[in-house]
């Protein structure tokens, strides 16, 4: 069976506020039963005082509270409160018994459900999800994780960024919690899910849904709730590249394009695409080709790359220069001096990369604008 993503609830699925999410529909379910235990145990104590004032007994709250707790639990010990010689208490105590027993098997059976059908591990893990998401920062958000997103989402891992999936197909979700996301099930094109999912502190942005119009539904709800997001989104058809970049996307990727330019490759360049192919996927070789953005006050600027000593300190290989106007210097000579506003092309291992983000960091900035990605251990 084909992996498509899947952004919408599907037919007679849970709604998007809900999520459908069986851990927070077991609380709830736990917490009504015990609201109602303690609405059943306040209402029989205050009956028991009530008819007693109507008879000339003073049953206090504590007496009546015990009446009650002796029933309900089918103890017994005594009649302390004497509710065989009132007629009306007595037909009142076989009230309580009778609604009393209804309660008591609702709330035994939530609490049996509750933990030992694996609800309350579930809750636990889903809070524990909740709580780190909330403290999420300077990662990438991935709306929809099925046949192209799964790649995303392991690609970004691979390199050490934090990911949070968005899908409603739980086995895409579990796919990807594995591989170490956080998995978030819902509707990516819902401004309280992308909220949820951390958009106003994250990095960047991927919509890799199946389906033009709903990527464009996504890119659409980031950008107006966070301008100075990066988006980058999938074209199913090559057609809907421009109707993206309109609707926000910084970048759009074509799948079909990029498939179709690398089955060339493989006819005419075997060779660079099986170094390419262990390069990103074999784990025990770390290299990727990364990008480092010179800034204004960058302990660089002014200097030549054999200067710099970009190499020595920190072990990339600098294969290219973007300049600030879009044009590149392939292969930069030696004597290139380094300007503000230009881009380093490198390649080089996740540590190696993260050493070359502090070293082009102006001095009063750790970072240099863009923090560096921490450094993976491996896939």
């Amino acid at each position: 069976m084909a992996r498509t993503e899947t952004p919408h609830a599907p037919a007679g699925g849970p709604p998007a506020g809900d999520r459908g999410d069986a851990a927070s529909l077991a609380s709830r379910r736990l917490r009504r039963a015990l609201l109602v235990f303690a609405l059943t145990i306040l209402t029989a104590t205050f009956g028991y005082m009530a008819i007693g004032r109507l008879e000339g007994r003073a049953w206090s709250f504590f007496e009546s509270l015990y009446m009650v707790a002796i029933t309900l639990s089918t103890v017994g010990y005594s009649d302390v409160l004497g509710v065989s010689e009132v007629p009306f208490a007595t037909g009142w105590t076989m009230f309580v018994i009778a609604t009393g027993t209804g309660v008591n098997l609702w709330v035994i059976s939530s609490l049996t459900s509750f933990f030992l059908e694996g609800d309350f591990l579930q809750l636990r893990k889903y809070r524990r999800l909740r709580k780190k998401m909330r403290t999420l920062r300077d990662h990438y958000v991935v709306c929809g994780v099925g046949t192209t997103g799964i790649h995303v989402a392991r690609e970004l891992l691979a390199v050490g960024y934090p990911v949070v999936a968005i899908d409603w197909n739980d086995a895409h979700l579990q796919e990807a919690a594995q591989l170490g996301a956080l998995p978030l099930r819902g509707d990516a094109t819902d401004d309280d899910v992308l909220a949820e999912g951390g958009i106003d502190r994250a990095r960047g942005l991927v919509a890799t849904l199946d389906d033009d119009k709903t990527n464009m539904f996504v890119v659409v709800t980031a950008r107006q709730s966070h301008p100075g997001l990066r988006i980058v989104a999938k074209a199913v058809d090559q057609a809907a590249e421009k109707k993206l970049v309109r609707a926000g996307a910084d970048a759009v990727v074509s799948p079909s394009f990029i498939g179709g330019m690398r089955l060339a490759s493989e006819l005419v360049r075997p060779t660079v695409v099986r170094f390419l192919d262990r390069m990103l996927q074999d784990p025990t070789m770390s290299l990727r080709i990364e990008e480092a953005a010179i800034s204004e006050g960058s302990p660089l600027v002014g200097k030549t790359l054999a200067d710099s000593g970009i190499r020595a300190r920190t072990g990339v290989l600098v294969i290219a220069i973007q300049r600030p106007d879009g044009t590149a210097v392939h292969a930069p000579p030696a004597d290139h001096r380094i300007a503000p506003g230009e881009t380093l092309i490198v390649i080089g291992t996740a540590e190696q990369v993260a050493n070359l983000h502090r070293m082009v960091a102006p001095d009063d900035d750790a970072d240099g604008g863009r923090a560096a990605p921490p450094v993976s251990s491996g896939r």
